[in-house]
């Protein structure tokens, strides 16, 4: 019995000690910043370039001619894009797409030179 009591004695004053509220915080906050997409972060006019792109939308929404613009989405809304197969090309499927591109790598010109 004196090993029981020892045990409660120990226990006792920690159970009694109020938890910190850092350890018992249910939500964390994290700092607002002003970019869209997750990996686009490294410009100094972020926020100019986004209204830039936000009014060409408005514009194109007003004439009936706006389409899925993949600077003003977030990284997992351009994944679930490219999951579903979406494109954004005269191209109606992927064959037509590659037919059309497989001469690239082997034209001539700066982007196929290597240093």
């Amino acid at each position: 019995m004196s090993f029981l009591t020892t045990v409660r004695t120990t226990l006792a004053p920690r159970l009694a000690t109020p938890l910190r509220p850092a350890l018992t915080s249910a939500l964390h906050t994290s700092a607002p910043r002003a970019g869209l997409n997750e990996s686009d972060r490294n410009r100094d006019n972020l926020d100019q370039i986004y209204e830039e792109h936000k009014r060409d939308q408005l514009e194109h929404s007003k004439q009936g001619t706006a389409k899925w613009k993949q600077e003003l989405a977030s990284n997992s809304e351009a994944s679930v894009k490219a999951d579903r197969g979406d494109i954004d090309s005269d191209d109606k499927d992927f064959a037509t797409l590659q037919e059309r591109t497989k001469g690239l790598p082997n034209r001539d010109g700066p982007v196929n030179k290597t240093q």
